[in-house]
């Protein structure tokens, strides 16, 4: 690692420090701020940039040690001035201190001047009040000073600044350059939240994990193996927290241990003036009613020096004092793992309260950990109230075999609440259907269920029939299931279940209004089952390909934009799932770049922990949506990466989820389209369109349709006409008049409908039609108009990242009226491809690609196949 650490994020303090300094009217500056935010380091920053403009530079540093000392911390310009009285000591010093300097070119520095002896105070006071030298003082914010000092900006002779925290960014930016390489998520996550903008706490943190061999560096990423604090670390954080009464540190030791939490549970603990003296010394913080540490690395801290059996005791009396409060999930949860590593007895009723909180928080983990502890205490019984949730917990952590294990542990499936959806049946369906990868088992287990179920039973498993319905791409059967289905008498979380569903089936069938409306219903029961919090995911996800497959694109967005913020306080694994549904909404925006960096969520912001990676949000999101990412892959131009991803996705391949299949056969499409394969990707979009034709997926054999008309195909006028007919989605009309213009060669047509798409918010279709209206004018030989329709389509697709790979806008950037078979040719030979492998490429004989070979140098006026394919290049840029 660097020694000196670079100076990161101080560039504006820096330079309005050394203006101020260099300004004539000005006496000094003091810097005010945390210890370890980078006063020391700024002050000599800006001192030595001073130097090196001629200023004569006197550096003092005060300490505590010394502070009984008089005059220690100038203790070297005071030699031999003993027997002096304290005022001619004063005026001597001042004296020595500008020797050989001009008073406006002196600068006199002093770190902690807090911690001056107070003839130390006063010589600095004097150095201000005479003008004999311009200062630079930090002191820590916080702690008391010498009146000498204190008086300097409180009657305004020394400008105040206060240093502000690193911000995240400038802090993430400084740990990249300290390691060499980017952190990963968690490990930046970490360290950014232990050092909290304190440079000087982050790089005791990073050396101690550098020494001690807990970094490693796997797929160029930083990792960090955690393994207790440094100790030089907590010698930094006890020589902060001081030599305070006992009462004191069991605040601080409490709120380690309790944080964030509740005054009025604090209060319940220890003293209320203890409470207030660790406040005052900033060794905590209070935000309304609720008590952190004053900085992260001090719990870190405590936690890890102070001894097991006190750590366990103060747990318990924060998990008792926590008793009488009503908090919410997150409270409740905290409580119930507090109880657990305490020296309580155990307590079911705890453990079972603090497992649903977690549970409804996403936090799979600790309800296991939560609800086998209730097991282990003798409170879980075999019924459904008991081993149900232990099992579902199980299947929400991808441990299928382990949840089959704990249901054929359940006596009876209804012997407790045979009303409640999460019981033997269900949670046994759902676990052959995703995590056991068994749908036709999953489809057995509901099928015999509903054999002999009646009433509200039926309803709920009816709900899980629809889902199964809906992974199997049968929108029609899915209505049909539900229509019969009391809503109001059903279990909320079926309910939920159900509704989002039949969003998703309207959404399909392109009745986008029917799919808000169902979704509006869902948002409503989303909230009443704690366990069924999740599905909120799949609604914004459900509700935002049916708003972007009508084509009502800016609606699309704005839903999955909420839906991210609404899971910024939940885990990882919902934010990631969140990012990747906002992906979704992107691409069909045509914004590849962030398109991409939201579609990578999964790799970079969840799947390097096991823990979230393993979560069933993320772990069924990962085949949903890596067809999309090879998509915006491929369409940025990065062949290889979408390759690499469709492969992958391919290789995981979930046989549950037929119904984005179609999904996967256009990111085959647009990796055929960016290695100029134009003739298989046209097959790759109308095979695409078959299947979700053949699935009533009407909205999804819309967008293959435009995309294959996108791609050149000129025969999807017909059936696009007759989906216009079937539905009011945006989409549908105007891909309609896209595939008519394209069929019919009308250079206008194109146009109007390149306005259309742009207004509709699909940038790259908007692209596409333009290329191909410049295309269209050249052929008729209106050269301007040619030229006015290619320069849109290269805005249009360089402002949404793609206009290197799509077929339409590299058409209209090849001034030469090549026929579109001519033109696929061409692009082929400039990539280098023997006349052989095009013929196999595009399906030709090797006679048939060596005479469009010869035709296409014709009309571009070479001669020779390496000039064509140089042109080519060339026009493409």
């Amino acid at each position: 690692m660097l020694d000196p650490w670079p100076l990161i994020g101080r560039d504006g303090e820096l330079s309005e420090l050394t203006v101020s300094l260099a300004t004539a009217a000005c006496r000094g500056v003091v810097l005010v701020g945390g210890a370890g935010v980078g006063k020391s380091r700024l002050v000599c920053e800006a001192a030595g940039s001073l130097a090196g403009s001629g200023w004569v530079v006197r550096s003092v540093t005060a300490t505590a040690s010394a502070r009984a000392i008089p005059l220690s911390a100038f203790g070297r310009w005071a030699e031999d001035m003993d027997g002096a009285s304290p005022l001619v000591l004063v005026r001597r010093l001042v004296a020595a201190l500008g020797e050989g300097a001009e008073p406006e070119r002196l600068l006199v520095t002093v770190d902690d001047a807090h911690l001056l002896d107070d003839l130390s105070a006063v010589v600095l006071q004097h150095l201000v009040l005479g003008g004999a030298a311009t200062v630079l003082v930090t002191t820590r914010q916080g702690e008391p000073a010498p009146d000498a000092v204190r008086m300097l900006w409180k009657d305004g002779l020394l400008h105040r600044r206060e240093l502000r925290p690193l911000s995240a960014g400038h802090t993430e930016d400084l740990l990249t350059a300290m390691l060499g390489s980017s952190p990963d998520p968690a490990c930046s996550a970490r360290m950014l939240r232990l050092a909290a903008g304190n440079a000087l706490f982050l790089r005791q943190i990073v050396e101690f994990a550098s020494t001690s061999g807990h970094l490693e560096t796997v797929d160029g990423m930083v990792r960090w193996q955690v393994d207790g604090v440094a100790p030089s670390l907590v010698e930094l954080v006890e020589a902060q927290i001081g030599a305070v009464r006992d009462a004191v540190r069991d605040v601080v030791d409490v709120v380690a241990v309790g944080e964030p939490m509740q005054g009025s549970c604090l209060q319940r603990v220890v003293e209320q003036d203890a409470i207030e003296e660790a406040e005052a010394r900033a060794l905590i913080r209070t935000e309304g009613d609720v008590v952190y540490m004053g900085h992260p690395v001090f719990g870190e801290v405590r936690r890890n020096t102070c001894g097991p059996w006190r750590l366990r005791r103060l747990r318990g009396q924060v998990a008792l004092a926590m008793r009488d409060g009503a908090p919410g999930a997150a409270q409740a949860a905290r409580r119930g793992l507090l109880w657990l590593e305490s020296d309580l007895p155990p307590d079911v009723h705890v453990f079972l309260s603090a497992a649903r909180a977690a549970g409804s928080l996403l936090d799979f983990g600790l309800a296991h950990r939560l609800f086998s502890a209730a097991d282990g205490a003798g409170g879980m019984g075999s019924g459904v109230r008991s081993r149900v949730p232990l099992a579902y917990t199980l299947f929400m952590m991808s441990r299928g075999e382990s949840a089959d294990e704990v249901l054929d542990s359940v006596v009876a499936a209804d012997d407790d609440e045979p009303d409640a959806y999460l019981n033997v049946v269900t949670v046994r369906a759902a676990n052959l259907l995703w995590t056991m990868r068994s749908p036709a088992q999953s489809w057995q287990v509901v099928d015999d269920a509903l054999a002999t179920a009646q009433g509200s039973r039926r309803h709920n498993l009816m709900a899980s029939r629809a889902i199964q319905l809906t992974l199997a791409a049968r929108p029609r059967d899915v209505l049909s299931a539900m229509a019969d289905v009391d809503y109001g008498g059903m279990d909320s979380f079926a309910a939920t279940i159900g509704l989002a569903a039949e969003c998703l089936a309207h959404g399909e069938l392109g009745r986008s209004e029917d799919a808000v409306a169902r979704a509006v219903e869902c948002r409503r029961v989303v909230g009443l089952n704690d366990q069924g919090r999740f599905l909120g995911l799949h609604l914004a996800e459900f509700l935002t390909f049916a708003l972007a497959a009508a084509g009502r694109i800016a609606e699309a967005v704005d839903v999955a934009e909420e839906n991210l913020r609404a899971q910024q306080h939940l885990p990882a694994s919902a934010r990631v799932v969140a990012e990747e549904i906002l992906g979704m909404a992107l691409l069909a925006a045509g914004d590849l770049d962030a398109a991409v960096r939201r579609l990578t969520s999964h790799a970079d912001g969840g799947l390097h922990d096991p823990a979230t990676s393993a979560s069933f949000p993320v772990a069924t999101s990962v085949y949903r949506f890596r067809p999309l990412l090879a998509q915006a892959l491929a369409r940025s131009g990065d062949v290889a990466g979408a390759e690499a991803t469709l492969a992958a996705a391919k290789a995981d391949r979930h046989p549950a989820y037929v119904y984005v299949t179609s999904v996967e056969l256009l990111a085959e499409a647009w990796v055929a389209a960016a290695g100029q394969r134009i003739t298989e990707a046209r097959r790759a979009a109308r095979r695409a369109a078959e299947f979700a034709r053949g699935h009533d997926q009407i909205a999804r054999e819309i967008w293959c349709l435009q995309t294959a008309v996108q791609l050149g195909d000129t025969g999807c006028a017909a059936r696009l006409g007759e989906l216009a007919e079937v539905t009011t989605a945006p989409r549908a009309a105007v891909a309609a008049r896209y595939a008519a213009a394209l069929a019919a060669d009308d250079p206008a047509g194109l146009e109007r409908v390149s306005g259309e798409f742009e207004m509709m918010g699909d940038v790259l279709a908007a692209a596409d039609a333009a290329g191909h209206a410049a295309v269209s004018c050249r052929r008729s030989g209106r050269t301007g108009r040619s030229l006015t329709a290619a320069a849109r389509a290269n805005r249009l697709g360089a402002t949404a990242g793609g206009a290197a790979t799509s077929p339409a806008v590299a058409a209209a950037a090849l001034a030469v009226p090549f026929t579109n078979r001519e033109r696929e040719i061409a692009l082929l030979v400039a990539q280098g491809l023997s006349n052989r492998d095009i013929a196999e490429v595009v399906s030709l004989s090797v006679r048939t690609v060596e005479s469009h070979v010869y035709n296409a140098s014709s009309k571009a006026g070479v001669t020779e196949r390496a000039a064509l394919a140089e042109l080519v290049r060339a026009a493409l840029g």
